[in-house]
């Protein structure tokens, strides 16, 4: 019997990284806040006019990504102090107040609207809660076809932006945890399947790395029979472009999608396997014998729903077992892990069969 590991974003975590999608988010503004700093005391904003000409001393800060629109900078700049709010983002803006030219008026707009989009939703926790967020601005975009290149533009360029902050954390160095090892290589457990195993080894291990960085390599180099597939690609190679964008045809808007023109489909995760065989690969191996999939780190939200539900649902599949997160010593993320991987599944008994009991499951690290 072979193993299959999805490896997600939790596993990176576990492991020091800073990869989750607030403290990218965060990193952004407060560099964007540098940035704009730096502008006021090197006094290199365009200048602009009042409505009357009357007042000299307003001037614009403008990008790629915001339009800030600034009055007596060079006066106010001396007692402006920078407060760390909640998030990065309410620290810039808090900041940027003290610069308005009009009272009661906001002094900024995104030229990148869908950066504006999921800057002011606090609620974004995690890289799959901004994919289904740029779905919920495709579906938008139905009513108005002329939106849909700049929706693109702007989802680019966060893509961009993600693999310079992801650069930057793969310089951290990435220390081997023993039981997350040994978990990855134990032997077949009985417990974990409702059918006997009894005649059954463990063969060939497939991590299935849904990250973008190469942590698993820790875990997986010099060891024989073990295969890994980056499919969602990898930061920095060209050979393995970064896959983000929405993976789910079952959703009940998708066939109005897809009656739309190419523009609409540009980011849907199918068409993008097909720039490598990596999705060739996995199915080559899942059809090669029957499994045993690990869960460790990775969410299984809807946004990857396609791929998942192939790998869950095929025949070969025999166990599902969660590697779940101890939020604090009450709660942790087991039944969250439970609920998204049921959305796979059609046939919910077959589900209870496959997906290991908590009383069986351990947690990713101790």
């Amino acid at each position: 019997m072979n193993r299959i590991i999805l490896i997600g974003n939790g596993f990176d975590l576990a492991h020091g990284l800073d990869t989750k999608y607030t403290d990218f988010i965060d990193d952004f503004w407060i560099k964007k806040l540098n940035t704009f700093s730096d502008s006021l005391k090197n006094d290199s904003l365009k200048r602009i006019s009042d409505y009357n000409n009357s007042n000299k001393d307003i001037g614009n800060y403008t990008d790629n990504d915001i339009s800030v629109h600034v009055k007596d900078y060079q006066y106010i700049l001396q007692s402006a102090e920078i407060v760390e709010a909640e998030t990065g983002f309410q620290t810039f803006r808090n900041f940027i107040s003290h610069f308005r030219p009009y009272t009661f008026q906001s002094n900024y707009e995104f030229n990148n609207l869908f950066l504006g989009q999921i800057s002011g939703k606090q609620q974004l926790q995690k890289w799959v809660d901004i994919e289904e967020e740029y779905y919920s601005a495709l579906l938008k975009c139905l009513e108005n076809e002329k939106d849909i290149r700049k929706l693109n533009e702007d989802f680019k360029q966060i893509q961009i932006l993600l693999q310079i902050y992801l650069s930057e954390q793969i310089k951290k160095k990435v220390s081997l945890n023993r039981n997350i090892e040994k978990n990855m290589y134990s032997p077949l457990l009985q417990t974990d399947f409702i059918e006997d195993i009894k005649e059954n080894k463990l063969d060939k291990i497939c991590f299935l790395n849904f990250n973008y960085t190469s942590t698993i390599k820790t875990y997986s180099d010099c060891r024989k029979d073990v295969k890994t597939i980056n499919i969602h690609g990898q930061i920095n190679n060209p050979n393995n472009p970064i896959i983000f964008g929405y993976g789910d045809e079952m959703d009940d808007n998708y066939k109005k999608i897809e009656k739309e023109n190419n523009d609409f489909l540009k980011y849907v995760k199918s068409f993008m396997y097909s720039r490598t065989n990596n999705y060739k690969e996995l199915l080559a191996f899942i059809n090669s014998d029957v499994y045993q999939v690990y869960i460790m780190g990775l969410s299984c939200s809807t946004s990857d729903r396609t791929l998942l539900s192939t790998l869950f649902g095929h025949k070969h599949c025999k166990s599902i077992k969660i590697f779940y997160y101890n939020k604090n010593s009450i709660e942790n993320n087991y039944l969250d892990i439970y609920m998204n991987i049921s959305r796979n599944f059609i046939n919910k008994e077959k589900m209870r069969e496959l997906v290991v009991s908590f009383e069986n499951s351990i947690p990713l690290i101790n």
